[in-house]
């Protein structure tokens, strides 16, 4: 059989099939929407339903797909079909071309509406005031440690972590050409971002000043209007911005990696693989730590994440940030709030959430 009436056939078949799919996708969205209708509060976003699904999908996956392909797909289609139901709104630390964009992306899809920010804490009101169903903002980064601003913000806010990702983060450089310059440039990027990348930027670029600014989609904006100012930044932002990549994947630790958190003001179930996060305060006194850690041991809980912030109201008093597995919901994790308001700690649940896919 000739080549071109072979590739004809697969074509064809390769129609047929997607004729189906539009159709099994459109009754799966006219489902949705009747499920939408029965759902008694309303509640468009349910991170336990959507951790569900995907376990599902990847228990029956035969392949050739691999999971992250599956997740990638019905993340938009699950988007698509939310928005039918409601027209999303979420918050996230812009401008737009920021990793936390990228992040967004990857939790809720593209088929949403999205609020981008100043500030982390800006995030966090618009979701208090309802302005927007729901943010997302970084917590921690793997070689940088903790986002101090968001802790102070979980401390302040009553909002709730509802969802939790983990974002591999590569750093490019970024410019109007695809060369780097000689001389007499400068590189911009997020504080946080210049350090990831310091070993790279001593061996390549030593000469090159350095210019912390507030976001790295900032960095892309400012480098997109002067060809003698580069920008560290991601893939996002290079396409937003109209700009080259003259190096890929600059950071100094391949495994760099951003956890996000969602914040919303409901609860969300139980799904098997939970993590709950808590703020615990204690006084000043001998042992205070201990009292904390010692009943989460004797409940057989697996501590996942453990920092600390001065507490702003007590002077040498401090509040830990603890995550662990299990539900709020689960019997282990009630005795360990029981015991822990028994005692002489006050204590704040910050939510329980399904684990971030692995």
């Amino acid at each position: 059989m000739p080549e071109n009436k072979e590739l004809k056939e697969i074509r064809e078949k390769i129609d047929k099939l997607d004729s189906q799919l539009l159709s099994l996708l459109n009754n799966r969205l006219i489902l949705a929407k009747q499920a939408g209708e029965k759902k008694k509060d309303k509640v468009v976003y349910r991170p336990e339903r959507e951790a569900s699904i995907y376990k599902n999908l990847k228990l029956i996956n035969d392949g050739p797909l691999e999971d992250h392909h599956i997740v990638n797909i019905f993340n938009e289609v699950i988007s698509s079909c939310r928005s039918v139901e409601e027209e999303m709104e979420i918050a996230f630390l812009g401008p737009e071309g920021t990793y936390s964009d990228s992040a967004l992306k990857a939790k809720f899809g593209t088929s949403i509406n999205k609020n981008p920010t100043d500030t982390i804490e800006d995030v966090f009101k618009r979701v208090k005031l309802q302005e927007s169903h729901y943010g997302i903002v970084p917590i921690e980064n793997s070689t940088e440690g903790t986002i101090n601003n968001t802790f102070d913000c979980l401390a302040s806010y009553e909002v709730r972590i509802c969802g939790e990702m983990e974002m591999k983060i590569h750093h490019n450089l970024l410019g109007l050409n695809k060369a780097l310059p000689s001389e007499g440039f400068e590189i911009h990027a997020h504080e946080q971002t210049l350090s990831q990348c310091r070993k790279w930027l001593d061996s390549h670029c030593p000469a090159a000043k350095r210019i912390a600014v507030s976001s790295n989609a900032l960095a892309a904006k400012k480098s997109s209007g002067e060809p003698k100012i580069l920008a560290i930044a991601g893939k996002l932002a290079a396409e937003k911005y109209g700009l080259d990549i003259i190096q890929n994947n600059i950071e100094d630790y391949p495994d760099n990696t951003t956890r996000f958190v969602t914040l919303g003001l409901h609860e969300v179930g139980t799904t098997g693989n939970d993590k709950t996060s808590l703020m615990v305060t204690t006084k000043n006194e001998p042992g205070a730590l201990y009292k904390v850690l010692k009943p989460i041991k004797e409940n057989n809980l697996n501590l996942t994440h453990l920092t600390y912030r001065p507490s702003k109201l007590d002077k040498w008093n401090y509040s830990f940030f603890l995550d662990f597995e299990g539900h709020e919901k689960d019997q282990n994790v009630k005795l360990l709030l029981e015991e822990l308001s028994n005692s002489s700690v006050e204590i704040k649940i910050l939510g329980s959430y399904p684990q971030a896919e692995g």
